[in-house]
């Protein structure tokens, strides 16, 4: 089990590390001067090359990504072009917001759409299995941000019983509850429906399996035999997507966060961007990239609990 966690671990490195090429070269790729956005375009030409070269951008590209990764190594994400603040506390600052955001669309996910794959599984070709299909298919098809508009609608504008912008007030526990129910379902839509979706295939495979007509021969009851045989040896799978989702929801709560204007990290990052602020584009870019990673490799060690043979492989 050690060498399997030391192999993923040393596997993770070169993904970081061409996350770290893609989004300096993609950030240098996008037109318009940082310094120039920041300072205003009444700045002197004199101010722009001083801002510029105090903050290193007026250096060789190749000397600007050895200068970052240098700086990410040591665990410095540098300062914000804008507020001039620590990167790392803008994220600190913000990532509660999103974590919160993403923990709670997973968990939709998994409460409506492990129970939903299920009955269509063992109600096979039945209203409800239709159901479940156009649920899916409407899930993995419609766009979040237009999920996100359609729920904003129909609860906030039209019902007025949610709020449609905003991460409620401070310390208000009901109210932050209140503001994170229509993000929380239009971020864990799409993955309810991919969840449905693959928890269904893989219990129809397991159904098929001789061990389970093996256990309703025993006489156990139907209960039994799907939660602690059949679900559990289609578990890996599963695990598959919510894990691989997780990244997903981390990167799709940019667009959630933007439609309800919660303060997160996807809001800090469409800010950064439209202000060139490259430190901020690049920290957020490169945590939410390791947080994917690390992730992934939770869910491998999650396989390995699940299936010995993963750990052999």
């Amino acid at each position: 089990m050690f060498q399997f966690v030391v192999r993923r671990l040393l596997a993770t490195i070169p993904t970081l590390l061409g996350v770290m090429v893609a989004v300096f070269i993609a950030l240098h790729l996008i037109p318009g001067d940082p310094v120039v956005a920041m300072l205003g375009d009444m700045a002197t030409p004199e101010q722009v090359v001083a801002v510029r070269h105090e903050l290193g951008l007026d250096r060789p590209l190749p000397l600007q990504f050895v200068s970052f990764v240098e700086r990410y190594l040591r665990g410095e994400l540098g300062n914000s072009i804008r507020t001039r603040r620590p990167v790392a506390e803008e994220i600190s600052d913000r990532f509660p917001h999103t974590f919160l955001l993403a923990a709670a669309g997973v968990f939709i996910a998994v409460l409506f759409g492990i129970p939903l794959g299920i009955v269509a599984a063992t109600r096979r070709g039945s209203l409800l299995d239709l159901v479940s299909l156009v649920l899916s298919m409407t899930g993995i098809a419609a766009p979040v941000f237009w999920v996100g508009l359609l729920l904003s609608m129909l609860f906030a504008i039209r019902l007025h019983w949610l709020p449609a912008i905003g991460a409620g007030k401070p310390g208000d526990l009901f109210s932050m509850f209140e503001a994170l129910v229509l993000p929380a379902f239009t971020l864990g839509f799409s993955t309810m429906a991919l969840i449905a979706r693959m928890t269904r295939s893989s219990m129809l495979e397991v159904l098929r399996e001789d061990y389970v007509r093996t256990a309703r021969a025993k006489g156990l009851s139907e209960k039994i035999v799907l939660y602690k045989h059949a679900l559990r040896n289609a578990a890996i799978p599963i695990v598959t997507i919510v894990g691989l989702n997780i990244g997903y929801l981390l990167g799709g709560a940019v667009l959630v966060e933007t439609v309800f204007a919660r303060p997160g990290l996807g809001k800090l990052l469409v800010d950064a961007i439209l202000a060139r602020d490259y430190p901020v584009v690049q920290g957020v870019t490169f945590f939410v990239a390791t947080s994917f990673v690390l992730v992934n490799l939770l869910t491998d060690l999650i396989y390995a609990l699940l299936d010995p043979q993963v750990r052999l492989s």
